[in-house]
């Protein structure tokens, strides 16, 4: 799973500027009508994959993808178990 992530990740910064320039032009009211479609439809010809919306984070440890924490890159499992052996600096269990 984590290959994968990788690869769409990998995917999406190959083809991030063509996609722009292409929604930039298929959206702009001033230019033609012919111009604006011909974007569109190059735009449909780019990989699935390489679209923003197919990318998730995914815990770097386990390959988890729910509950991901975003600064830490590891799941809330993870984080757990590294906060109560004092890996992570400035972090700790918390008790009350």
């Amino acid at each position: 799973m984590r290959s994968l992530d990788y690869k769409r990740r990998q995917s999406f910064l190959l083809y991030e500027s063509k996609r722009k320039v292409l929604q930039s032009v298929a959206t702009n009211q001033n230019l033609d009508v012919s111009l604006r479609w011909w974007a569109q439809l190059e735009k449909s010809k780019l990989p699935r994959q390489s679209s923003l919306s197919r990318v998730h984070n995914h815990c770097i440890d386990t390959g988890r993808s729910r509950s991901v924490i975003g600064f830490y890159k590891i799941s809330r499992l993870q984080l757990r178990r590294l906060v109560s052996k004092g890996s992570i600096p400035g972090l700790r269990k918390a008790c009350w």
